[in-house]
């Protein structure tokens, strides 16, 4: 399975009301929940109003190539971008492979065909 996690830093401009701020950026994670069926909430700056900072995590199944992985945690990168109630100025993600998949991925096989050659392989060894 892969992991994508981000942190994505808002910069709320002239705002001096911290609930705004809050009620705002939970809106726009509950958006994300629901678009993206992701974790997200604020992470940190919590009584500076003008700052937020959010963080979001998804997993993401094994089946899944790197690049369909990668894109869909830019994906969720880009509608913070377009539809953030402030301006995002720093924006970092990363893609964590777990598990066993970690070394099959780049093998360029579809999972059905990893699945027929680790049964070949086990009745091998069985014989």
């Amino acid at each position: 399975m892969f992991v994508g996690v981000g942190r994505i830093v808002l910069d709320y401009f002239g705002n001096q009301n911290a609930a705004k701020k809050r009620k705002e950026l939970e809106a726009l994670c509950e958006e994300l929940r629901k678009k993206f069926n992701v974790s997200a909430m604020e992470i940190a700056s919590f009584d500076d109003p003008e700052r937020c900072v959010l963080g979001f995590a998804a997993v993401i199944p094994e089946n899944w190539k790197t690049a369909s992985a990668e894109g869909f945690v830019q994906k969720i990168c880009d509608e913070i971008d377009t539809t953030a109630f402030a301006r995002v100025t720093v924006e970092d993600w990363d893609l964590l492979a777990h598990g066993k998949f970690e070394e099959e991925q780049d093998d360029g096989k579809s999972p059905e065909a990893r699945e027929i050659a680790r049964r070949r392989a086990k009745a091998k060894r069985e014989d």
